[in-house]
């Protein structure tokens, strides 16, 4: 740092160092005000847009609760092309997905899950789609297609991780091959759903009490004996 003799020298110095820098200075103070109030600005629209999404949902909810399902298909609709960036996407497909098989449009209800399974950034809600998607679809008699996607998510394809769900989807796997006569292959799944459930022990177990004792020759692919779940 210089040494100055006199005071007269320091504010000469002072001026001559803010005539140079005052306008990078300047600049940079605006700039950072901008960036302030602008980040303000889009918090302040943020919530805004999140509360016109909340009031919408409400709209969807009470047309779903009056059984005004072609408004709720309306109003689903509205926030997934509105608010498609807020939660409240999901949620909205997943009761257009309800009204559409309140009004027979099964197929429609199967679209509207997966696309909420393939855009949702929430894993839970990603998989509760997908459940109910293969659940219409083993009710409309596409049992081996749902066999071929349950197998795919348990072998975690295409990024899919089943994680606490896998429980649920050997169950699903159990209910595609009992409707297709494969006792084996529903006791087998039905076995896995139970090592692995989190949700319905009691109804898996009856299902699989409902196949039937097993055969004499009957061996579980697993290490831990049929006779040692816990029901």
């Amino acid at each position: 740092m210089d040494v100055y003799q006199t005071e007269e020298e320091q504010v000469e110095s002072i001026k001559k160092w803010w005539a140079e820098n005052s306008r990078s200075i300047i600049f940079g103070v605006g700039l950072g005000l901008i960036s302030l109030f602008g980040w303000q600005s889009w918090q302040e629209k943020t919530h805004t847009h999140a509360l016109e999404a909340s009031d919408v949902y409400q709209q969807l909810a009470q047309s779903m609760k009056d059984s005004k399902f072609d408004a709720s298909i309306l109003l689903a609709e509205e926030i997934g092309k509105t608010y498609g960036d807020t939660p409240y996407a999901a949620l909205a497909g997943m009761q257009k997905a309800k009204a559409q098989i309140a009004t027979g449009d099964r197929k429609g209800a199967v679209e509207s899950l997966e696309k909420v399974a393939a855009t949702d950034g929430n894993n839970s809600i990603q998989h509760i789609a997908r459940v109910r998607a293969f659940r219409i679809r083993i009710g409309d008699g596409d049992m081996n297609g749902v066999i071929a996607d349950i197998d795919s998510v348990i072998a975690e394809e295409n990024g899919v991780n089943p994680g606490e769900f896998i429980g649920q989807y050997e169950a699903l796997k159990g209910d595609a091959y009992r409707l297709l006569g494969d006792v084996e292959k529903a006791r087998y799944g039905y076995i896995a759903a139970l090592r692995n459930a989190t949700l319905d022990r009691r109804l898996i177990q009856l299902k699989l009490d409902d196949l039937g004792p097993p055969p004499v020759n009957f061996a579980d692919e697993s290490a831990e004996p049929v006779a040692e779940i816990e029901k």
